[in-house]
């Protein structure tokens, strides 16, 4: 009895320690991909994506090049979430928590944002005029993301009950997402929601829509559509899972755990990013555009094109306002 106890003890400790490597080689694939977009964007652009010309931050010489980078850019920042997600699983497996719905969530999060970009580069293959993402994005992005995949639908099978317990779970999210009845819910929590639903509209405009919202021009080629759309599948399926989580936390008053603080940090650092892109892109096309571009942009733009761009000023400043709550919370927020 005494050795049989002990040889489930041993397994069970083999198992918590295969599924925290597993998690950590998630994070180690994914991380070449994040920093590559990041910081190297011509090379993603002309190697994965045949792109002709590409053009490095900050010497940008044409409204298209910088269009390319701002959409690769500000998609990329989301992939923070993801690394975050990564590392808080690995610590949960490590210490046999996976079993709980916060880690769930963030299991079926990482395996829709990944698939969502995988499904949408195999879509690039039969839609739009190229350049289109070539054989190697397709055959890399997956292999890179395998480890992340097989990791989370193991961590969801093993610990979530599989597709039955993530339908489950779904279902009493969703209830729990549509009742704005309760009186007792902090001002903290009805944040989380808002954030959560804005998210679902704004990315669904950027990855569902035929045009992008905010894009200075809206080329046909697959490429392009992709690296587009990318932003919207990145904020739909990568950051309003994990504002679920916190939002599911802020009603448990658990925003001062440690995966809910990182989670926080990762968002903040991820709308700073795109705040950035979104900042001094358009300030760079006001520099860099002819004069027949500036009076298309004038004619197309919804806002009154370039020449109105510091109207902006205001979107930009309750977005910073926005992150400001999750550094805030990030570093703040009390157990």
């Amino acid at each position: 009895s005494s050795s049989s106890s002990s040889s489930s003890s041993s397994n069970e400790s083999n198992d918590e320690n295969n599924e925290t490597n597993a998690f950590r080689l998630s994070g180690i694939a994914l991380l070449p991909i994040s920093l590559a977009n990041l910081f190297n964007t011509p090379e993603t652009l002309t190697t994965f994506l045949d792109f002709k010309d590409a053009e490095q931050f900050p010497d940008f010489t044409t409204v298209e090049t910088l269009t390319h980078w701002s959409n690769l850019f500000g998609s990329d920042a989301f992939s923070l979430i993801t690394l975050c997600s990564c590392y808080v699983l690995a610590d949960a497996a490590e210490n046999n928590r996976l079993n709980s719905q916060t880690y769930q969530r963030l299991a079926v999060g990482n395996v829709l944002v990944l698939a969502s970009v995988i499904g949408a580069l195999a879509l690039t293959q039969v839609v739009g005029e190229a350049p289109r993402p070539n054989a190697s994005a397709i055959v890399t992005f997956t292999g890179l993301s395998l480890p992340c995949l097989f990791a989370s639908v193991g961590a969801i099978n093993t610990h979530g009950g599989g597709f039955a317990g993530v339908s489950d779970l779904f279902a009493k999210d969703w209830d729990d997402l549509k009742d704005f009845s309760n009186k007792d819910a902090s001002y903290l929590s009805r944040y989380y929601k808002l954030s959560f639903f804005t998210t679902l509209i704004v990315g669904g405009a950027f990855a569902f829509s035929p045009t992008s919202p905010l894009s200075a021009i809206n080329e046909p080629y697959a490429s392009a559509e992709f690296i587009r759309r990318l932003f919207g599948l990145g904020a739909v399926f990568g950051l309003a899972p994990a504002q679920f989580v916190l939002l599911d936390a802020s009603k448990r008053n658990r925003l001062g755990g440690g995966t809910f603080k990182k989670l926080n940090l990762s968002i903040a650092a991820s709308i700073f990013l795109i705040d950035f892109m979104t900042v001094w892109g358009f300030g760079k096309i006001a520099e860099i555009a002819t004069p027949d571009q500036i009076q298309v942009l004038n004619e197309a733009s919804a806002t009154g094109g370039i020449s109105q761009i510091y109207n902006y000023v205001g979107a930009i400043s309750v977005s910073l306002a926005i992150a400001g709550v999750y550094l805030y919370q990030g570093l703040f927020a009390k157990k």
